[in-house]
């Protein structure tokens, strides 16, 4: 039995965007803590940034993002995602980037199966910019990365947000992208959302790109159902690794920026339930999990973290 591997840093605590802003990095903190309080033994702390790996992970950072943009955010410019220039800002979004870098290397290396970083699928950030909070996406580099290396990857995202900055990262690069998003929200992409008030689902088969667009005031029925939608696609596709966007900001009561869902701990246990049982299925149990949006940060978002990482590993390790 593997463990579960988090990639965990006090350094993810500098993503401080400013005072009351929703998204708190203590978040992270607490969910590490609480896996590592349940699992103990089974779950393994991993050092996202150690030093020897800084210069070779700038490199793979820049081979994701202009280099110009990098450079900028790793100097602490304001490059649109906080108020003032701030060093320690450019070396946290650094270091959440490198988690995930990490996770890509266990999984390819056979020494874990299922990998959460809680500060990882930043998914709104683009090739040249960062948005949404997000800086850099490492998700979109995971993806690349686990396909350059021959395996067949699919990401899946149950963040309230559509996750546009993967999908359009990862046009023409053969891997399927499922959102399952509040249809009118930020980041209001028609490519992605339907923004006429419906839950009319965008697909593009030849892009591989599957949207499914969930109401204000929606709960676990809608979730779940888009949540069977998303099964049918992967079980078809058979991925060889799932790549996660396990948002949290859905959660019911969660300030959301000015869209609003109901789903509870039914709903994402229903979720997570389906990722095992596809990773079980196709995968050798291998999946990537990033914290994505979660604005409860001392309480639900990072309970529902471990609730759902904890339900897929504990499920990919039954199945094993």
């Amino acid at each position: 039995m593997k463990n579960l591997v988090i990639t965990y840093s006090d350094i993810y605590l500098n993503w401080q965007l400013g005072a009351g802003h929703p998204t708190n990095p203590v978040r992270a903190k607490l969910a590490t803590e609480m896996l590592v309080a349940q699992l103990q033994e089974r779950a393994a702390v991993v050092n996202p940034a150690p030093k020897g790996k800084r210069d070779g992970d700038i490199a793979i950072l820049k081979s994701v993002h202009e280099p110009e943009y990098v450079d900028q955010h790793l100097a602490g410019t304001n490059v649109g995602l906080w108020f003032e220039n701030d060093p320690y800002l450019g070396e946290a979004g650094l270091a959440m980037f490198q988690g995930t870098v990490r996770a890509v290397e266990l999984i390819l290396s056979g020494e874990a199966q299922v990998v959460f970083n809680p500060q990882g699928a930043k998914h709104h950030a683009t090739y040249h910019r960062g948005a949404g909070f997000c800086a850099f996406n490492d998700m979109a580099y995971a993806a690349m990365a686990l396909k350059e290396a021959g395996m067949k990857v699919l990401y899946i995202d149950w963040d309230i947000h559509a996750g546009d900055g993967v999908q359009h990262m990862l046009r023409g690069k053969g891997i399927p992208t499922i959102s399952i998003h509040n249809g009118s929200g930020y980041p209001s992409d028609r490519d992605l959302q339907s923004m006429d008030g419906t839950r009319r689902p965008i697909i593009d088969e030849e892009e591989l790109n599957y949207n499914f667009n969930v109401l204000d005031g929606d709960g676990d029925e809608y979730f779940m159902a888009a949540i069977d939608e998303a099964r049918a696609i992967i079980d078809a596709y058979k991925p060889d690794v799932i790549l996660l966007a396990a948002g949290a900001d859905g959660h019911t009561g969660a300030n959301n920026l000015g869209v609003d869902s109901n789903y509870t701990a039914k709903g994402f246990k229903y979720a997570a339930e389906m990722v095992a049982e596809m990773a079980n299925k196709h995968s050798q149990g291998r999946v990537i999990i990033g914290g994505a949006g979660g604005y409860q940060p001392f309480k639900e978002t990072p309970e529902t973290w471990a609730q759902v990482v904890s339900t897929i590993y504990d499920n990919v390790t039954k199945g094993a």
